[in-house]
């Protein structure tokens, strides 16, 4: 059996791109903590980057804006050092879904968003996606359309824009240590706030890709089926690592 390499980095399914300034805790299923995955990932900082790039993605001649570019650097180098696949650190990425997927050849997942579709697939047709996001009021429909989702088909937003210990860490916060009972119940808050808002709730997606950890809390609470980025980020890993089944028959 020949063995080839040729990579810089071997032995990682996906490649998982950071802020460069982000120093907040990280705790297991958040999306910056390794071991969050069952599968070696590599993590990497896009130098220079402190924020998610937001619209217009272009400048007036027509080139990306240097937030956009830097993305696109990162994800380049990342696929050439030997990556099978990508994903972003956070779920406002999808705007540049598909710029990104344009410019390399292997799978990329910028979002949560983007399985929205497939959820509203799975449950009733008068039922609706609860989108759980760090910030309600800055998620506009553009960052929906651009993965083929729709903010206002079937979906409802729950955002931890007043959220004190998630805005001390996450939005422009520096804080490097936070409560996890009180956030969790900002989570669970802003969850049955929306649900009294809309009772056709039929299923949860937790945008924000810090917000895994409290996934099984919500199911606890809400009795509904709860989708995260970590598990957007093992269905991609197993279409570029497929499992070889054994068994009997």
């Amino acid at each position: 059996m020949i063995v080839t390499g040729g990579h810089s980095y071997q032995g990682y399914s996906v490649g998982i791109l950071m802020f460069d300034n982000k120093r907040f805790p990280m705790p297991p299923g958040d999306v910056g903590n390794a071991t969050s995955y069952p599968f070696p990932v590599l993590l990497r900082q896009i130098e220079g980057l402190e924020d998610n790039p937001y619209p217009p993605l272009t400048g007036a001649d027509g080139s990306y804006t240097p937030e956009v570019q830097l993305c696109i650097d990162a994800a380049v180098r990342m696929e050439r050092d030997g990556v099978r696949a990508i994903a972003m650190c956070c779920g406002f990425f999808s705007l540049i879904q598909p710029v990104l997927a344009q410019h390399v050849s292997i799978p990329v997942m910028t979002s949560p968003l983007m399985m929205i579709p497939v959820i509203q697939q799975m449950i009733r047709p008068d039922q609706s996606v609860l989108v759980v996001t760090a910030a309600a009021k800055l998620l506009s429909n553009e960052f929906f359309t651009a993965v083929g989702a729709d903010l206002g088909h079937r979906t409802t937003l729950a955002g931890l824009d007043d959220s004190k210990v998630f805005n001390a860490m996450c939005m422009g916060g520096t804080a490097i240590s936070f409560d996890r009972e009180e956030l969790q119940k900002d989570v669970l808050d802003a969850i049955t706030e929306a649900r009294e808002r809309d009772p056709n709730v039929g299923a949860v997606l937790l945008e924000c890709t810090s917000l895994p950890p409290f996934a099984e809390d919500v199911r606890h609470a809400t009795g509904l089926p709860v989708f995260d980025f970590i598990a957007c980020v093992e269905w991609m890993h197993r279409s570029v690592v497929p499992k070889r089944y054994t068994g009997y028959i």
